[in-house]
């Protein structure tokens, strides 16, 4: 194992991040990997009429590494010869999970997420989605009912703009030799640069992918993202990858990220890849 092969899992003790951490030692158990655990006490600061209060981290912290070791020692029972650390750190959530992805250059994100709704959505957001753009590893998004994880039939959302497909190294690691079907889908209406690309696409991806099935299916349509909704539910895979482009602050105010839409309808692990 190479001493920079990581499977890097943000834990958060919730039912969705411990479904989450199954799949993330299966995978780092599976790919030889070191699963690096990583949980950030959030930093926060009391007040009220007289005076304020600073909280201290201290005790969470110990309460935190407490239940992680305890949960170690399970995984190593269940996946054994699995290199497994972990880490809790104090700091504000976002900020410190991209410095740890970024310290620690994982080949593989993995996170659990809730998919909040109403007034719990407004006034806490969505972890995962805020991510997406902001770190540089490839980043799996385990929905909360899902426990199991296999790789028999993967689609990957395809836009045709390039015939490129070194974006896909993270999932390759994840294939191994293992038999498996890949569908490149690509939803356009009569574009010829889709058109240009797509023979050069092809053969590249047959290539990356030997051991397994590929195959491009091309939808028209134009109204995209509900055409590939209707596509992906119809072959429901076991996993659905989609890129995303690393927009900054000025550039995600203007565009659209259809990864974001894609993790709200689809029922298996969303992988976002760079």
């Amino acid at each position: 194992m190479k001493p920079n092969k990581i499977v890097f899992m943000a834990h958060d003790f919730s039912q969705a991040s411990r479904n989450a951490l199954e799949v993330a030692a299966a995978l780092a158990q599976k790919t030889g990997s070191k699963l690096f655990i990583y949980h950030v006490v959030s930093a926060s600061v009391l007040t009220d009429t007289e005076s304020v209060y600073t909280y201290s981290p201290d005790l969470d912290i110990k309460k935190a590494s407490a239940l992680l070791r305890r949960g170690i020692t399970y995984l190593k029972k269940k996946f054994p010869n699995t290199l497994i650390a972990f880490e809790v750190d104090y700091g504000f959530l976002i900020p410190s999970i991209t410095s740890k992805i970024d310290e620690i250059n994982p080949w593989v994100s993995i996170m659990g997420v809730k998919k909040r709704t109403g007034l719990d959505k407004v006034i806490f957001g969505d972890v995962c989605t805020t991510l997406i753009g902001k770190v540089k590893a490839p980043m799996m998004v385990v929905p909360l009912n899902y426990k199991s994880f296999k790789l028999s039939n993967v689609v990957y959302a395809w836009d045709g703009k390039s015939s490129e497909v070194h974006q896909l190294n993270a999932l390759r690691e994840m294939f191994g030799y293992d038999p498996a079907s890949l569908t490149a889908l690509n939803v356009s209406h009569y574009d010829e640069q889709v058109e240009k690309n797509a023979s050069n696409f092809k053969f590249a991806l047959k290539k990356m992918f030997p051991s397994q099935h590929t195959d491009l299916k091309q939808i028209q349509g134009l109204d995209k993202e509900v055409e590939f909704e209707k596509a992906v539910k119809k072959i429901k895979p076991d996993l659905l990858v989609v890129y995303a482009h690393h927009y900054n602050v000025w550039q995600n105010i203007f565009h659209k990220r259809f990864s974001r839409y894609a993790m709200k309808f689809s029922q298996s692990p969303v992988l976002v890849v760079y």
